[in-house]
């Protein structure tokens, strides 16, 4: 089992460009209160993607909107401007948008659903899209002659469209979920050392493994011989070879101790000879045994 201090930490996700408070949320604006990446082991143990827990997050953080003390980030207090309702019921108040400096909060989850049309589909993200204008007060000052000069030079045309809100709120809205994009994959990027570490330290065990269980496998095969029952013929055939080869020691004795004219000790001779023949005979009543039960 893996100890908690080789565990991979919890993937960190954090508020970028405001400064808020919730539940969820604590001083440095890092995501602490969801389960699943509270710590390495839980993280581990929650078998969660990455994607899934953004997802959570997201979803949670929209239901239980936090409560906004000061909007940090340029590009998000333009884009604040832009979806709240200014003077004349106009979106962003198109005069003024960018001298505000009253500083508001983002709408809540209702809110930005009232304002994209509706509730979003299965697969929206709720990315707070701004509607597109239904007037461009900027051509409404504009002579004919001024409009034609628009169409007649694509440049000074190109020029004019990326100057408009709509579409600087759009790039506005596109640099700001670029930029969180790059943060979220640089804090992915810290871990590649230490993924890269437990990979090699996982291929090793798995090698390591694979020797361990062919040497199993091996003993296995080797118990499974040894335990298997044994065959009662070569058993027999053993044990007369093993007989005679007693019997002929026996003999051996007797021979040597005639040829020496029987002048050694005879209780030595005799003990000797007797070991052998009676092994030869135990032998021999073995094989007589097991010969009835075949």
């Amino acid at each position: 089992m893996q100890s908690s201090g080789s565990l991979p930490p919890p993937p960190g996700m954090s508020l970028v460009g405001i400064i808020a408070t919730h539940p969820w949320i604590d001083t440095k604006m890092r995501v602490i209160g969801y389960d699943p990446i509270k710590s390495g082991q839980s993280w581990a143990s929650s078998n969660l993607l990455l994607g899934n827990v953004v997802d959570s997050v997201v979803k949670h953080i929209q239901l239980n909107p936090p409560e906004v003390i000061e909007i940090t980030d340029d590009s998000l207090q333009r884009l604040q401007a832009s979806i709240s309702p200014g003077p004349g019921g106009r979106v962003g108040g198109q005069q003024n948008q960018h001298n505000s400096s009253q500083t508001q909060a983002p709408p809540d989850y209702h809110s930005a659903l009232n304002t994209s049309g509706g509730a979003p589909e299965e697969e929206d993200h709720n990315i707070p899209i701004p509607p597109v204008p239904s007037s461009f007060p900027e051509l409404e000052t504009m002579s004919q002659s001024e409009m034609q000069e628009l169409l007649d030079n694509e440049e000074k045309f190109q020029s004019f469209v990326a100057e408009l809100p709509a579409v600087t709120t759009l790039n506005d809205l596109k640099s700001s979920i670029f930029k969180g994009n790059v943060e979220t994959a640089e804090a992915n990027l810290k871990h590649q050392e230490e993924l890269n570490e437990l990979h090699a330290e996982v291929q090793s065990l798995r090698k390591s493994l694979g020797e361990k269980v062919e040497k199993f496998r091996e003993l296995e095969a080797r118990q499974a011989e040894l335990t298997r029952p044994p065959d009662k013929r070569d058993i027999v055939k053993r044990l007369t070879k093993a007989k005679k080869d007693a019997y002929n020691e026996s003999e051996d004795i007797a021979s040597e101790w005639l040829d020496e004219g029987g002048e050694n000790d005879v209780d030595d001779f005799v003990r000797k000879f007797m070991e052998r023949r009676t092994i030869h005979h135990v032998r021999a009543a073995k094989i007589e045994r097991l010969t009835a039960t075949m």
